[in-house]
């Protein structure tokens, strides 16, 4: 039987190189056994990426229980009364770049941009694309939310609309890029790019909402669950390399 005083412990700490790295914790020679913790699990990106989702999937279940209709509506109606055929062209266009059949080109386009500049890397856009349309189409086999009334045909799983794949693929590939730059980056500059990433994301979102094709609750969802899987597929890709 171990005694607290037979047990022989020794601490070892790697100092942290950026959020994420890994502290080990080592217990004894008598007990040959190691634990590998994560260090910061209070580090800003953890802390980020793991509220998104989680509000992101408290939304997906108010959204099941009816709790956000009274809301959706209210936004709705203080949209349309605005609509106008020129910022419904711009509203169309925003949208087309940020679509299904676009966003896995544009992120593969980014990330060689990445790539080519910065020498390596480059596949944290190409990885949030992927994850964006994983998380779209998973989450509506679970979440039957039907689109506005004006919006276009749709089929299949894409009748529903939460959370609004747009607005998730926008902002996943936006925060991926920049997080895999913004270390190479004055702070000045960092600013400059998130400012960009936000207007991105947000011009997306105000996109789908004017062209009628989603609630609000599907894109604020879509905003949290890009910002998760954004920072998510940034950490994947810098821990493989």
């Amino acid at each position: 039987m171990w005694g607290v005083g037979n047990l022989h412990r020794s601490l070892v700490l790697r100092e942290q190189e950026e959020p994420g790295d890994f502290r080990t914790v080592g217990l004894g020679s008598g007990a040959g056994t190691s634990l590998a913790l994560r260090p910061e699990m209070a580090s800003p990106r953890a802390i980020t990426a793991l509220s998104g989702a989680a509000i992101a999937g408290g939304i997906g279940v108010a959204v099941k229980r009816d709790s956000t209709t009274a809301i959706n509506h209210a936004v709705r109606r203080r949209i349309h009364p605005r609509r106008s055929a020129a910022l419904t062209s711009v509203a169309t266009a925003i949208s087309y770049f940020a679509g299904p059949r676009t966003h896995p080109y544009t992120a593969a386009a980014l990330g060689l941009l990445i790539n080519r500049q910065e020498g390596s890397g480059g596949l944290a856009p190409p990885a949030a694309s992927l994850g964006a349309l994983a998380v779209d189409n998973a989450t509506r086999v679970f979440v039957h939310q039907r689109r506005p009334p004006r919006a276009g045909r749709h089929h299949g799983r894409n009748r529903y609309g939460y959370p609004s794949g747009h607005v998730t693929a926008a902002t996943a590939i936006a925060v991926a890029s920049a997080t895999e730059i913004a270390n190479q980056l004055s702070p000045r500059e960092r600013r400059l790019l998130w400012t960009a990433v936000a207007a991105i994301s947000i011009s997306v979102g105000w996109s789908r909402l004017y062209l009628d094709e989603h609630w609000i609750d599907d894109v604020v969802g879509g905003w949290m669950a890009g910002v998760a899987i954004g920072l998510g597929s940034a950490s994947l890709v810098q821990l493989r390399d």
